[in-house]
């Protein structure tokens, strides 16, 4: 059975699809007639089931114009649906509006009190019947349709005030939640025809955990879903009889957000993408064509190249989640000096070879930025040298050089130093693109001090993360670090130096927890 739209296409051109950036306003949300919502002002006794003031009025009327409940002129259309006769009135289920400023034992409050405005401000109650989803074959009557294909970014869920109370205490069928309970919230994107769709996996979110719970909103990343037509929420329970939960399956929702263009490059597991499936890995082309050929996929809205070397390695951009900050050559070549990523769990490592241009491709754009740092391996190399390389001395430099492309002419550039001055960047650090101008693509180019006559000897590696990030407004650039004015030998065993292995007067030591010991482990 396939759900029934209950709304006219022409509906859908109210939306403003121009916009970059679209956040619901629920304070201008209407009927499918464009009615404006209206709030009951009666019932002020609460009850469990029929309290309705400071709710939609027509909450439990099978009025076909509230069928829907329309947000941001048509942008977001939430399914309204009223089913059936329930303890003396109509029942729904699906999404409905409240700005209840309690916080009490009723299906239309939130532990918040409001929205994520304020106490008193609106917000939606999402109810998740799963005898509803059930007679609709497994079609979620928590659905909200967009005006267009967009990317989800963001959305901020709060617990339901009826559903803590379950949580804590029980009531009616359902138990207090013990230690190895959850109550789980799924957001996927959907389909053409509405239904989840199967090749994205969902977000995840757990509004209980043992016992634990959501106590207020929390911002869920939605980037990972990748462009859809809409969202489907579903909840489950461990808390069961007959296969059906017995928690009251509410929750509350406020302030998603979308975007008409991914402007961010996350790395993170998304379809089209590179998926790590194991921690403190990294993914080096293992699905590309034969040696000597080029693997295209995506992240954000942005296409990334690995190329296939002919002697058996891989070169431009590679995904891993490692967490080690520490590096002996290029066998660990895919890590940060910092260790991990700058948000998330992946992160990119870019190898410039000079052979393969290392070039991202987008829809024409300006390009706001990104968030570089060193690669573990180049830092190890950089301040002790190694076999192809020699140690960094004051006057060095390493440098990426970001080079503007419009319709495969070069145009600006913007060159940033990972090493100067005798100090190399140790932690993310934002690069603002946006001097490019209107641009299709960009190419890296790396450069350095340290060069023979095969080109330059530094390693050609650096870490990328959130690629087409906007700079926060309260950004400050982390301080870089002096290079060690002794040899300094890293362990790859540790992700944190806890010895360093220097030389002194011509002998060698050992500096360990702040004390200097020789190499028979006498203290100094």
């Amino acid at each position: 059975m396939k759900k029934i739209f209950l709304f006219a296409a022409g509906v859908l051109s109210f939306a403003i699809a121009s916009a970059e950036v679209v956040k619901l306003d629920l304070t201008t949300a209407t009927n499918l007639d464009g009615d404006a919502i209206v709030y009951e002002a009666n019932h002020t006794t609460v009850s469990y089931y029929n309290d309705l003031q400071n709710v939609m009025d027509s909450t439990y009327s099978a009025d076909p114009s509230f069928a829907n409940i329309m947000a941001n002129e048509g942008t977001f259309l939430f399914d309204h649906l009223p089913t059936g006769q329930n303890y003396g009135g109509t029942s729904w289920e699906g999404f409905t509006v409240s700005k209840m400023a309690v916080d009490s034992a009723n299906q239309f409050a939130c532990v918040a009190k409001g929205g994520v405005a304020g106490e008193g401000t609106p917000f939606l109650v999402g109810y998740y019947s799963e005898y509803a989803s059930w007679s609709l074959l497994d079609y979620s009557p928590c659905h909200v349709t967009f005006a267009d294909e967009y990317y989800p970014v963001s959305v901020q869920i709060c617990q339901n005030s009826l559903t803590m109370i379950n949580l804590k205490e029980g009531l009616g069928n359902a138990r207090a939640f013990t230690a190895d309970d959850e109550l789980v919230l799924k957001i996927y994107a959907i389909d053409e025809e509405g239904y989840n769709d199967e090749d994205k996996e969902p977000v995840v979110y757990k509004l209980a955990e043992g016992t634990t719970f959501n106590d207020g909103w929390v911002k869920i990343d939605l980037r990972p879903l990748g462009k859809t037509l809409g969202l489907n929420f579903e909840m489950t329970s461990t808390d069961q009889s007959y296969g059906f939960a017995n928690t009251a399956l509410y929750f509350a929702m406020d302030e998603l957000v979308l975007q008409t263009t991914n402007p961010v490059a996350t790395f993170e597991n998304e379809a089209g993408g590179i998926n790590l499936t194991a921690a403190e890995s990294n993914w080096q082309g293992a699905d590309a064509p034969v040696a000597g050929t080029t693997y295209a996929w995506k992240s954000g809205d942005f296409t990334f190249l690995t190329y296939a070397t002919s002697w058996g390695g891989y070169s431009a951009t590679t995904v891993t989640n490692e967490t080690a900050n520490t590096s002996t050559g290029y066998t660990e070549a895919y890590r940060s000096i910092s260790g991990g990523a700058y948000e998330g769990d992946n992160f990119a490592v870019i190898y410039v070879d000079n052979y393969n241009p290392d070039t991202v491709s987008f829809e024409a754009r300006v390009v706001k930025g990104f968030y570089i740092n060193n690669t573990a391996y180049a830092v190890n190399s950089m301040c002790n040298g190694d076999g192809f390389a020699r140690k960094f001395g004051e006057d060095d430099w390493f440098k990426l050089t970001i080079t503007g492309l419009k319709n495969k002419e070069a145009g600006n550039s913007v060159e940033f130093y990972l090493a100067q001055n005798g100090e190399y960047v140790a932690d993310w650090t934002y690069v603002d693109l946006t001097g490019l101008g209107e641009i299709d693509a960009v190419v890296f180019s790396m450069s350095s001090t340290d060069n023979g006559e095969s080109g330059m000897n530094t390693p050609a590696y650096f870490a990328l993360d959130n690629f087409g990030a906007a700079c926060p407004a309260d950004y400050v650039e982390p301080a870089r670090v002096a290079f060690p004015s002794e040899e300094t030998a890293i362990s790859n065993t540790n992700t944190e130096v806890k010895a360093l292995k220097v030389i002194r007067d011509g002998q060698v030591l050992i500096i360990r927890d702040g004390k200097a010991i020789n190499v028979l482990g006498v203290e100094l």
